[in-house]
């Protein structure tokens, strides 16, 4: 199976020439190419989220906005239609993970991910998260994940299935967040990076300006349970003449369920 994390960039009059009718078709055509089963997406608009669902006819597309207004972010799955659906949620990162647009009240604005479970072509289940991390309180990234590791092991334990957790995280390979992480301090399950395969993507951002000018960070990741074997990772650089689909790389990897 292909899985992508693709932060869209939302769509903000501050970018100007770079705003979101000026490179929705580098987006369509980074889809188009990789052929995924499963992106994963973050900042996605109302308008957004509507041009993908008239352009990637291939895919499911589940997933609810943050809030109730026009501009509240949606954190979306796209699956291809060759797969099926068993069941989908969006949760609020809250004390009431059912209210729209709840939020801890240290969280500027309201924090969610979009979980699916998908029963592929082969006959084999997983389950799915996305979400996109605060992106100015260390404090309030380690709540969100840790109300998205209580849900996982909720989850499980009705029903034990691999599991894809991915989005942006807005921290670093080196950040506190991340390595307790990777240590296993937020859940019962094992969780390993895809860029774990190739260390070396570390080194490369995965976040940057529009005019790339290499002072980028790497904070989104795609995890994967201890049931899935990695076969290789990369962080797509598509561009044309130095014009990019978003201030963020995908990032693309193909995956083996045990």
């Amino acid at each position: 199976m292909r899985i992508m994390t693709f932060n869209l960039r939302c769509d903000t009059p501050r970018d100007f020439r770079d705003r979101w009718n000026n490179r929705k078709s580098m987006v369509y055509h980074v889809m188009d190419e990789y052929k995924c089963d499963i992106i994963g997406t973050q900042e996605v608009k109302d308008n957004m989220f509507n041009d993908l669902k008239k352009n990637m006819k291939e895919y499911e597309i589940v997933g609810e906005s943050r809030g109730k207004r026009i501009s509240s972010e949606r954190n979306n799955l796209l699956i291809s239609k060759k797969h099926t659906i068993e069941e989908y949620k969006t949760f609020w990162l809250s004390e009431t993970p059912n209210e729209v647009g709840s939020k801890v009240w240290y969280s500027y604005v309201p924090r969610i991910a979009t979980t699916a479970v998908i029963k592929t072509v082969e006959g084999k289940k997983i389950r799915v998260y996305n979400s996109h991390l605060d992106n100015l309180f260390q404090k309030t990234r380690e709540y969100g994940l840790k109300r998205i590791m209580e849900v996982i092991d909720k989850e499980q334990e009705k029903e034990a299935l691999p599991i894809i957790l991915m989005g942006d995280f807005n921290d670093t390979p080196d950040s506190k967040l991340i390595k307790s992480f990777k240590s296993g301090k937020f859940s019962k399950e094992e969780f390993t990076a895809v860029q774990d395969i190739n260390k070396e993507l570390y080194k490369e951002s995965t976040r940057d300006k529009f005019k790339r000018t290499q002072n980028g960070v790497h904070i989104d990741y795609i995890f994967v349970s201890k049931e899935i074997e990695v076969v290789n990772a990369e962080i797509i650089k598509y561009n044309i003449n130095g014009k990019y689909p978003s201030d963020h790389y995908p990032l693309i990897t193909d995956i083996k369920i045990k």
